[in-house]
């Protein structure tokens, strides 16, 4: 978000985003002959779609996983239904999987009303565990510093998503791969790489695993400054399988608002494609919230906010919600104030894993740094990992901030810090 408006920053001194309550009309409406206002509602079968399923699912015997589903087209009717391998396992949004013994499994997802149904079916491939260490990846003296590939690429809508001046964009961003394409010409250029909105992801990897040392073990570059934070909440995994993709199990660092009560876990957004060029992307969430990301014609002129390459009407994106801390400063729409978070997140003027104490007014490339040792599992329990092999940073806000915007987590690079700080 900061990107597009550097030259206001000295008039402004500060970014940041807040909270929008727009509601989506999602009822049609036709007049009534004898009475103008009169709105007739059309029934709606219920639309659903559970985050994460469009991979394949790969998961050791020992880990486990969330599902998130998310239901547009609700009543008071709705009732929602999970099996697994056609038997019953849970009536709410969210079903954690564990499974008892290796091989496929078959879970769906249906979401009833007095309208109709709709179903998500996907399969759950369990593997044997590897001992810890089979796949490790020892580092070398070839060994780089520097994240070496992008796995995956795939934002929240936002101003930057499309972009061609200061998003960089080509606008041949069509297909999934074209997007990793371009998050990896734009890192290794030292460039940013806008998340978009709240769940907005990037994954990467490195030539070698990262150990879990003392302190420190990695860093993710952003340009958070004071009163400019746009957290992004950071994840970490193995190579269970030793198959080279992250498709194995992510676990999350906690974070200084971790557990917090204002902290969401398994929070989902749904964003739909916008019907007409120049439209915001409206969006509604697992809590029954819906908004849009605002289309700022004065700023970021491209047709559409919604990614070229993600080619469904809609796309759900899940992970943990930290509350926004934006505020007006002016009172009147001109000045956006968005403080730090004490410690744990990318792209955040925290005054602890920044290790510097400098302001970086001027909104330069700065690094927060992490420690494997904060790995969390679904449950909230500490995990001990030796190593990770891939990294994942996902905006963890869902906010935005009048002129300037949606709040988005943007990211210029990551390195192992090993290799900085002990070459």
């Amino acid at each position: 978000m900061k990107h597009s408006i550097y030259i206001l920053f000295i008039a402004m001194l500060f970014i940041a985003s807040s909270c929008n309550k727009d509601e989506v009309i999602t009822t049609d409406s036709t007049p009534n002959p004898d009475d103008n206002h009169t709105e007739i509602i059309e029934p709606e079968i219920p639309y659903v779609s559970v985050a994460g399923t469009n991979t394949p699912i790969i998961m050791s015997i020992e880990s486990s996983k969330t599902f998130v589903a998310t239901v547009a087209e609700t009543s008071l009717t709705t009732t929602y239904t999970w099996n697994l391998d056609g038997v019953w396992v849970s009536d709410t949004l969210t079903y954690l999987f564990k499974a008892k013994k290796v091989g496929d499994y078959e879970l769906q997802f249906i979401a009833r009303n007095l309208d109709g149904a709709d179903s998500v079916n996907f399969i759950v491939t369990v593997i044997d565990a590897a001992p810890e260490g089979k796949y490790y990846r020892p580092k070398s003296e070839n060994s780089s510093a520097d994240w070496n590939r992008v796995y995956e690429y795939t934002p929240a809508p936002g101003q930057f998503i499309n972009e061609t001046l200061t998003g960089g964009f080509s606008g041949d961003e069509t297909s999934p791969q074209k997007a990793i394409e371009y998050a990896e010409e734009r890192l290794r250029a030292g460039r940013f790489v806008s998340l978009g909105g709240f769940g907005g992801y990037i994954i990467v990897g490195f030539d070698h695993s990262i150990d879990n040392n003392d302190s420190y073990d990695f860093a993710i570059k952003g340009n958070s400054f004071s009163g400019s934070s746009e957290p992004g909440v950071v994840w970490v995994m193995q190579d269970e399988n030793g198959d080279g993709e992250p498709n194995d199990t992510w676990y999350e660092l906690k974070g200084c608002e971790t557990g917090a009560e204002t902290t969401i876990q398994n929070y989902a957004v749904t964003y739909y494609k916008p019907s007409e060029p120049n439209m915001p992307v409206q969006w509604s969430d697992n809590l029954g919230n819906s908004g849009q990301i605002d289309y700022l014609s004065d700023y970021h002129k491209q047709e559409f906010y919604y990614p070229n390459w993600i080619s469904t009407d809609s796309y759900t994106l899940y992970g943990t919600r930290l509350e926004a801390r934006n505020y007006d400063k002016s009172g009147n729409g001109t000045l956006w104030i968005q403080p730090e978070y004490e410690w744990g997140y990318a792209d955040n003027f925290s005054p602890i894993d920044r290790l510097t104490n400098e302001s970086n007014n001027n909104a330069q490339q700065n690094s927060n740094h992490f420690d494997i040792a904060n790995a969390i599992d679904n449950s909230g329990n500490a995990v001990e990992l030796k190593y990770i092999d891939f990294i994942k940073v996902q905006c963890a806000v869902n906010a935005k901030s009048g002129w300037t915007g949606e709040l988005s987590t943007e990211v210029f690079g990551f390195s192992d810090y090993s290799l900085i700080a002990h070459p």
